[in-house]
């Protein structure tokens, strides 16, 4: 029996914040909360990706882009990295990945999860309330999550009619929007108010849930497919339609 994924500790989050604050530039990591939000868009992909393919563009947000010249403007993170040593980056990767598998977990057992969202203060050091405190507390998490799928476009493609919404939903959250996306959080703000950062939470775990429900039973569906798939007969028409059988066309290409 396979043991349950142990999540992070308050320390270890702290811990965790500060190897990323400590990423050496001219790379700009994420922080512990916008890494949250992206490690959940990574996990509602409906397609499974590695870590060696994730993890690079938590650690330098301008992996992937370009200069008006064309040049990179991001670098992969790795041990050799000048300022950054072999074992921050074992520990790094360590703390992220037991992250990773304590959402992935409680995502398909549970069917919930707690982001890390911090609670917001003002100037003065008072606690934030209603929508301040809901946009101080989300927006980072929003934008972990819509860097996700910056880089891995695959949720957006699925032909589920709920996705738009759904994202639209998680959107709203984010600090700058398109006009469509203001056009839509200002009629979510009027038909479902959020009250509450609680409320707000609640609403956030609920829209990511369904957004990898979602995706998940994409994964399955391709996978039936796949396996379900009738076998063609060596001696039977090949399914290509060239008329040949299927032993001396497509079948004569296995092995």
């Amino acid at each position: 029996m396979s043991s349950i994924p142990t999540d992070l500790n308050d320390a270890e989050i702290r811990e965790l914040d500060d190897l990323l604050a400590a990423v050496p530039e001219p790379l700009e990591s994420l922080d512990v909360v916008m890494l949250d939000g992206y490690l959940c868009g990574v996990l509602c992909q409906p397609l499974r990706i590695e870590r060696d393919t994730w993890l690079p563009p938590a650690c330098d947000w301008n992996l992937g882009s370009q200069d008006d010249d064309g040049r990179d403007l991001g670098q992969v993170l790795t041990p050799d990295t000048a300022g950054w040593h072999e074992a921050k980056h074992e520990r790094l990767c360590t703390l992220v990945q037991k992250r990773f598998d304590a959402l992935q977990h409680t995502f398909i057992e549970q069917g919930w999860f707690d982001p890390l969202v911090m609670e917001p203060d003002d100037e003065a050091g008072q606690p934030l309330s209603g929508k301040d405190a809901i946009q101080a507390a989300l927006a980072p998490w929003a934008i972990g999550f819509e860097h996700a799928l910056n880089h891995f476009n695959a949720l957006e493609d699925l032909s589920a009619p709920e996705v738009p919404d759904l994202l639209a939903c998680v959107r709203r959250h984010l600090p700058e929007q398109s006009e469509d996306e203001q056009a839509f959080t200002k009629a979510l703000d009027q038909e479902h108010p959020l009250k509450s950062l609680d409320a707000a939470i609640e609403d956030l775990v609920g829209n990511v849930i369904e957004l990898a429900d979602l995706a998940r039973a994409d994964m399955v569906k391709v996978a039936t497919v796949r396996r379900d798939g009738p076998k063609v007969g060596r001696n039977e028409p090949c399914p290509c339609g060239s008329g040949k059988k299927f032993k001396h066309c497509h079948g004569n290409q296995e092995g």
